[in-house]
């Protein structure tokens, strides 16, 4: 689960990082998906944990790293949600949407830490050390950041939105964040009875439900942040519209030049790989109706009265002035 929401959110950060510098899109995500790529990264799953804390000392410091960069990547998702969801513009300017907050942040996290007896790199860092009160107190902190700024996101992703794409991404980036939130209160709990020295099936119960609460979460995260980029990238390249250019040649070769067979292959290339495919598309459907209109086209078949239907409709949801004259020309 770890290594599929490593990769996921570097797609998302490679599209984001496409529409920051081609459409200067969000830059609160692109730096969102990059830094939690970098933490995910440290989480041992790609590169062995020991392998990269001991560049840093051989101490577990790359728990505390990972950690930072997990709470600057969520505290960096919640601007972006604020700033893209967000109706009361107010809200930003208070403190705690400020970087010197999130450096507080990070400082309340950091400062238990280096108070504790360090033990070697373990993969066990939590369990085997919860014990000691700094460590209890840094994980907790580290918790209820997390949590805390989870909750925030929640509650701003919850809504109506006007585009479908966005209520999508609003709703996964929600609902990820949701068990995110409940993973961090599970950790909590985990180390509160760790910590007082309860065994048992509770303790082992609550220690099971982290990984799949808090990494769904990310994962679900992930994916929603993915879904406005995703959705711009499929309509820039516009597959569908050059589907129906592919198959309106194949279904109508009359529209075709009747020079060489060669020059009539590299025409249906070039309609189906050009640009403005949406514009292709029309010419091909008028030139389509322009024939039945000559008397140059036998009676259709079935299947190919239905990739024109299909074609027509498809153009009527892309132009609505479009379609208007499709139909006009439909009724010759």
């Amino acid at each position: 689960m770890i290594q599929a929401a490593f990769w996921l959110l570097t797609v998302v950060f490679a599209a984001r990082l496409y529409l920051v510098a081609r459409h200067n899109a969000s830059k609160a995500f692109l730096g969102a998906t990059g830094v939690g790529v970098v933490g995910l990264f440290c989480t041992g799953q790609i590169v062995p944990e020991s392998t990269l804390d001991a560049l840093i000392g051989g101490t577990n410091w790359l728990h505390l790293v990972r950690n930072l960069l997990v709470t600057a990547a969520v505290w960096l998702v919640r601007e972006g949600v604020f700033s893209a969801l967000s109706t009361e513009p107010e809200t930003r300017q208070r403190v705690t949407h400020r970087p010197l907050f999130l450096a507080a942040l990070l400082l309340a996290i950091t400062i238990p830490f280096t108070l504790q007896s360090f033990v070697p790199t373990t993969d066990a860092f939590i369990p085997e050390t919860v014990q000691q009160p700094a460590v209890y107190v840094y994980a907790t902190v580290y918790m209820a950041v997390l949590g805390g700024l989870g909750l925030s996101v929640l509650r701003v992703s919850i809504g109506p939105r006007d585009s479908r794409t966005v209520r999508a991404s609003a709703t996964v980036v929600g609902i990820g964040m949701g068990l995110m939130v409940l993973g961090c209160v599970d950790e909590i709990v985990y180390m509160s009875l760790r910590f007082l020295g309860f065994q048992g099936s509770l303790t082992n119960v609550t220690y099971l439900l982290f990984t799949p609460l808090f990494y769904s979460g990310i994962l679900l995260t992930s994916l929603g942040l993915g879904i406005p980029p995703m959705v711009r990238l499929w309509r820039r390249l516009a597959l569908v519209d050059r589907f129906w250019i592919l198959v309106l040649h194949c279904r109508f070769p009359a529209v075709r030049s009747t020079a060489q067979a060669s020059e009539a292959r590299s025409s249906v290339a070039a309609d189906v790989l050009g640009p403005r495919p949406a514009e292709r598309l029309y010419t091909l459907v008028i030139a389509i109706g322009d024939l039945r209109a000559a008397g140059r086209q036998a009676a259709y078949s079935p299947p190919a009265e239905r990739a024109l239907v299909l074609a027509q409709r498809r153009l009527t949801n892309t132009f609505e002035p479009l379609g208007l004259e499709l139909r006009k020309r439909a009724e010759i």
